[in-house]
């Protein structure tokens, strides 16, 4: 007599009474003899050693997200030295919108290769097309891409100091959090608020040598309107969620970024650009680099990990482009932006370290 425990899906656990020790029977293999060897990565072990030991990818996403996104500031700084700003981002983000296009038709080639597939593939594709949230995604399009750029870049060509412009938009987290807290139902905990606050204030440190405040008031106005469109952006991106895929998102988000510079430069500016060297190397560190690279990447963390974690990435944004721009420009880096980096490092630990506890909704 033998009693069978189904314990994992690849294994049927079979104990056999009066016998020394049990026996394990591959599902997947019937014509298999039962063996005393155990099935590796079985049952609850399996999903321990998923849920808690994070891949590489999760530790280095971050990372290769600030980089990249810090680098963003440094090549735009060189990319409107030679075109007017919404010449410019209208240039990028169209050419961004035909390379996921490309990489759309290319996967849809791909796919459709397989005939055995194709008929559940386009059944599957039919249902799914009228849930897709294409209005909303456009949406988020416009508020990071279009009107926090566009914005960021208006108010420095009107006298705003990039410094001053940094850390107006670093503040992004403590709205980001609290709106977050309302309308998600996540709680960050103690920690997080610390954490939180103490990366605010290393940005202080880092920018408070610079910081200026002779600038226009309509400057300062269009960076707190950017400041707002990214956080409003964030968190419709939160909501939306994985209920429509990345690639066609971005595509989607790029569309409709492109099209709004387009109408940027149709009433309110005379773009020009001059296409030399320089121009063409930050063009394409802003298309293949920050677009392709760094905005996928905040995609994917934004749908991975709670909102007050994602956001506390951008404390490390200012810091890091500080040192960036002391390799790439020259720009002076003090002991001063030293220790801002690491209260900004502090900061950004805290509150990814301590996950925000999401409200159970009914």
């Amino acid at each position: 007599m033998q009693l069978s425990v189904n314990i994992c899906p690849k294994a049927d656990f079979s104990l056999i009474l009066g016998a020394v020790k049990p026996h394990f029977h591959d599902l997947n293999n019937p014509a298999s003899k039962p063996s005393s060897d155990r099935p590796q990565l079985c049952g609850i072990h399996a999903f321990r050693n998923e849920r808690n030991q994070p891949s590489m990818a999760q530790f280095l996403l971050p990372i290769i997200f600030v980089v990249l996104w810090s680098s963003a500031f440094v090549a735009g700084k060189a990319g409107v030295q030679h075109a007017t700003p919404f010449a410019f981002l209208a240039v990028r983000f169209s050419i961004v919108a035909l390379i996921f296009m490309a990489v759309a038709v290319g996967f849809w080639i791909w796919r459709n290769k397989a005939k055995t597939k194709a008929v559940n593939a386009k059944a599957s594709d039919e249902k799914n097309r009228s849930n897709d949230p294409i209005f909303l995604t456009a949406l988020v399009g416009v508020l990071i891409h279009g009107v926090y750029l566009g914005s960021t870049f208006f108010a420095m060509s009107n006298g705003l100091g990039a410094a001053l412009a940094a850390l107006i938009v670093s503040t992004q987290p403590l709205l980001t959090t609290a709106l977050a807290i309302f309308l998600f139902g996540e709680k960050p905990r103690l920690a997080q608020w610390v954490g939180i606050f103490i990366g605010f204030a290393g940005v202080v440190v880092v920018l408070s040598p610079s910081l200026g405040v002779n600038a226009p008031a309509i400057a300062i106005m269009s960076c707190i309107f950017g400041l707002l469109a990214i956080t409003a952006g964030t968190l419709l991106q939160k909501r939306i969620g994985s209920s429509i895929g990345l690639l066609k998102s971005n595509i989607i988000q790029a569309s409709a970024a492109s099209l709004f510079f387009i109408l940027l430069i149709a009433t309110v500016e005379t773009p020009h650009i001059t296409w030399n060297e320089p121009f063409l190397i930050a063009l394409a560190w802003q298309v293949l680099a920050v677009s392709t690279g760094a905005y996928v990447i905040l995609m994917i963390l934004i749908k991975r990990d709670s909102v007050a974690a994602t956001t506390s990435l951008l404390f490390l944004v200012p810091p890091v482009t500080a040192i960036i721009a002391f390799f790439i420009f020259g720009e002076p880096l003090t002991p001063v932006t030293v220790s801002g980096f690491f209260m900004a490092s502090a900061g950004v630990y805290l509150v990814t370290r301590h996950g925000s506890t999401p409200e159970k909704q009914a």
